[in-house]
This record gives structure tokens, C-alpha cells and sequence, in this order.
């Protein structure tokens, strides 16, 4: 009796079942590492800016003093609010950039601005990306607000405090605030 050496159909099919669901489980934990990479970025520019402009205050008596809502990074053309499906805000609208605002973190940071994520996301039937700064006129008080993709804390540290914490879809919208002088 001459005997056959190679695999059967079934012992094929196992192996191809167990390979699609590794490659399932690879792919699922793959997104998952990007998205958290994304997050972490724009919470070190966020940490990194909330520093710096602590650091604008200890040395000009006030935080910056800028009209509007200027974007954290680098010439971006606009953070916050991407779209304008609904009326329904998930902390705070557009913002843009403002060279002026720009120039004076150039020279806290050396020349060398922090990039939050440009990843954008889902709220309330909008598309929202980035982080964004706001002070008021006075220079007393600032905000930073910014994006984080899933249900994820808001906590940055650097003596930011919780204003407020919008969870929608797939977005985290965090609001926070620089300690008031």
C-alpha cells in the first residue's frame, strides 16, 4: 500500500482559518496603536504649548493677547470645526491660523513649533481636528481646546484644569484652562 505524504483538505482549511484570524486581530490592534500615536501627539503639544504660555506669562506679566482663535502647530490653515453640517457644537467652532500668534511661540519654543495631530473626527455630524488657544483681551485668562479620537481623558497635566469634556460618536472634545492671574 503506498502511502501519500502531504496535508488533507481539512488540515488546509484549519490553517488558512487560524491565519485570517491573526491577520483580523493584527489589523484591529494596528488602528488601535494609530489612533493612540495620533492622541498622544496632540496631547504633547498641548502640554508642550500650555507650558510655553505659562511660560509668555511669566515673562510678560500676561498671557498672549490675539483676537480669534489661533491654532497650535504650525501654519495650519484651520483646527477645531472642519464642516458646518449641524448647529450643535462639540466645544467650541473654527479657528485658523494667526501668523502673529505663531511668531510669538516661535520664540518661547526656539523656532520650532509642536504639531498637534491633524487626524479628523466625528461629533455631532460635524469634523472636528486639531487644537486651538484663546485668551481674553485683557491677557488674565487662557484656554486651549483640542481633539482626541475615541472616549478618551482629557488630563494634559502642566497645570491645565478641566473646563469642560464632550464625548460624541467618536471624538473627545476637551476644554481646558491655563491657571488665571
Amino acid at each position: 500500500m503506498v502511502k501519500n505524504k502531504g496535508f488533507t483538505i481539512v488540515e488546509l482549511l484549519i490553517v488558512i482559518v487560524v491565519i485570517a484570524i491573526l491577520a483580523a486581530i493584527t489589523i484591529v490592534a494596528y488602528n488601535g496603536i494609530q489612533t493612540r500615536a495620533e492622541n498622544t501627539k496632540t496631547m504633547s503639544a498641548v502640554r508642550s504649548y500650555a507650558t510655553a504660555i505659562m511660560s509668555y506669562q511669566a515673562q510678560n506679566g500676561h498671557y498672549p493677547k490675539f483676537a480669534g482663535w489661533p491654532c497650535l502647530g504650525k501654519h495650519p490653515t484651520s483646527c477645531g470645526k472642519r464642516t458646518s453640517n449641524t448647529s450643535n457644537m462639540c466645544i467650541g467652532g473654527g479657528a485658523g491660523s494667526q501668523i502673529g500668534f505663531e511668531d510669538e511661540m516661535k520664540t518661547i519654543f526656539n523656532g520650532q513649533v509642536p504639531e498637534p495631530s491633524a487626524q479628523r473626527m466625528t461629533c455631532r455630524g460635524d469634523s472636528y481636528s486639531g487644537a486651538w488657544f484663546h485668551g481674553n483681551s485683557d491677557g488674565t485668562s487662557a484656554e486651549i481646546m483640542y481633539y482626541l479620537k475615541g472616549n478618551v481623558s482629557c488630563d494634559v497635566g502642566s497645570g491645565l484644569r478641566q473646563i469642560n469634556r464632550i464625548f460624541d460618536t467618536e471624538t473627545t472634545g476637551c476644554h481646558t484652562g491655563l491657571p488665571a492671574i
